[in-house]
């Protein structure tokens, strides 16, 4: 999709499928992880963490931005099982459409 960025740190944001994390980077250091699986053609993805003194500058918006982006690009669809993701989706409905209709996982709370 075409986007801002959510943070305001110069992170780079890299998908290791071997351990199925995407990872914030800045410069050398990695600041933030989310963790995700792959599981009957969907991802699932369940956790995010960001260093604490990275929180509050957008990390994870763009951690879960740049993994959303990537599984539309996929074709595949997620499954929610982390609620920041839940939450960021809830923010952000264009990306309501990369959600697996039949599998959705944490529903809104609304």
């Amino acid at each position: 999709m075409d986007r801002d960025k959510y943070t305001d740190l110069d992170i780079h944001v890299a998908k290791d499928t071997k351990a199925e994390t995407y990872d914030a980077w800045l410069g050398p250091e990695r600041i933030g992880t989310l963790v995700y699986q792959v599981t009957a053609g969907r991802v699932a993805m369940i956790s995010i963490a960001v260093e604490p003194e990275y929180q509050h500058h957008g990390v994870s918006g763009e951690l879960i931005a740049s993994a959303l982006d990537d599984v539309a690009d996929s074709g595949a669809k997620v499954t929610i099982i982390c609620p920041v993701v839940r939450s960021f989706i809830d923010e952000h409905p264009e990306y309501a459409g990369v959600v697996d209709p039949d599998r959705p996982g944490i529903r809104t709370r609304r």
